[in-house]
């Protein structure tokens, strides 16, 4: 029942908030790189031992890949017409 309900749910929410999610998500870099420089984040963090390899402004470097793609590549995809 309850599984039922959530499905109907999240499948109603997706299209009315994004009609083509599965699109999105294929071009979706931004987001991508946010969610790496997270992890990359909790593991410096987290596992000390890994500081050792990674550099503390991989996350930095990260968040600016995902500020390029957001607003300068997606941005040239809308204008073209690909993004529709």
């Amino acid at each position: 029942m309850l599984r039922t309900l959530f499905s109907g749910a999240r499948d109603a929410v997706a299209r009315v908030l994004i009609p083509d999610a599965a699109a999105t998500a294929r071009k979706a870099w931004s987001l991508r790189l946010i969610e790496l420089a997270a992890v990359t984040d909790i593991i410096l963090n987290v596992v000390p031992v890994v500081s050792d390899w990674l550099p503390w402004w991989l996350t930095l470097v990260l968040l600016g890949g995902a500020w390029i793609a957001r607003h300068i590549i997606q941005n040239k995809e809308a204008a073209s017409g690909q993004g529709s």
